[in-house]
């Protein structure tokens, strides 16, 4: 009964993938790779732009000139697919000492990071 056997040997021979062979060997094959490549299509990475720069509207929760930070409930901002919120915005360079808490303001930004950006300039919203 020598068939069994060799149906037996023939079944684990093609059962044996090469990379098994090499670790039998003691050698590495390459995996394969499950890591998104480095040139990925736009819409499978998070596509978020280093220096997108937007507009905004809100009120001023709070200002420190100090410290150059402005606190502003801003509607939603489409351009970086924000939704209404408030936040605390560096606003390095930009005269805060027109704006108080209370003020309704326009504001451009440059976005830092995927909920982060520098508030550009700032102005007393006159439609508002």
């Amino acid at each position: 009964m020598k068939t069994p056997s060799l149906i037996i040997a023939l079944a684990l021979a093609a059962a044996c993938t090469p990379q098994d062979e090499d670790r039998a060997a003691g050698t590495e094959a390459a995996a394969p790779s499950t890591q998104m490549p480095a040139t990925a299509p736009p819409e499978a990475a998070d596509a978020t732009p280093a220096a997108a720069t937007a507009s905004g509207s809100g009120e001023v929760a709070s200002v420190d000139p100090v410290a150059g930070t402005v606190t502003i409930n801003h509607g939603p901002i489409e351009a970086l697919e924000w939704p209404a919120m408030t936040m605390t915005f560096a606003a390095p360079g930009v005269d805060l000492g027109a704006i108080k808490q209370g003020d309704k303001v326009s504001f451009e930004l440059r976005q830092t990071g995927a909920m982060e950006a520098t508030v550009t300039s700032i102005s007393h919203d006159p439609a508002r």
